[in-house]
């Protein structure tokens, strides 16, 4: 009786498994990602109410309107049609070079949560303890439901901030200003 030799066997194995991949490649939904930057004005000894602060912006507000733009390269490369969803699928909080009096995100937070909000809900994002350095990259929630403010995310109509617990002693008369980089995917 003839018998086959196993390194066939693991060959076989690892060519259907390359076929299985490249094929299911092919239905995967078109996508189109682009990174949107966000300035936030500051945050001020001021701001700070009961060791919190928050700052947000509408992300229609930045000049030039770089998420607009998204959109609509998101929908030409879409066929001209609306993506059926967009989602944040990375982004990092940086200290930007003209803040007052302070130069590393832990020197005000302790904390610190990403979050998207229109006028009806808010969605936290991601957040990260003990943020340290000029740039953090912050970690998302896993199964973000964006649905409640998909309607705004596609007008462009949204706003994108960061909030969280304080330091005990933050800087006398600082104004930490961060830009949030944001990627954004959107799906067919």
């Amino acid at each position: 009786m003839n018998s086959i030799r196993p390194e066939y066997i693991a060959r076989v194995v690892v060519a259907l498994g390359l076929a299985t991949l490249v094929a299911a490649c092919g239905d995967d939904p078109v996508a189109y990602s682009e990174t949107v930057s966000v300035k936030l004005s500051g945050i001020k000894n001021g701001d700070i109410q009961n060791d919190q602060a928050s700052e947000d912006k509408n992300i229609n507000t930045e000049s030039g309107n770089p998420y607009g733009e998204f959109v609509k390269r998101a929908r030409d490369r879409l066929g001209g049609r609306d993506p059926g969803a967009i989602e944040i699928v990375k982004a990092t909080v940086q200290v930007h070079a003209d803040s007052k009096n302070v130069s590393t995100i832990e020197a005000v937070f302790a904390e610190l949560e990403l979050f998207i909000a229109d006028s009806q809900t808010t969605i936290p994002v991601g957040s990260v303890s003990a943020p340290a350095g000029t740039s953090v990259p912050i970690p998302l929630r896993d199964a973000i439901d964006y649905e409640p403010v998909y309607a705004s995310m596609l007008g462009g109509d949204f706003r994108v901030g960061v909030r969280g617990a304080t330091v005990e002693l933050p800087p006398d008369d600082f104004d930490l200003k961060l830009t949030i980089d944001v990627r954004f995917t959107a799906y067919e």
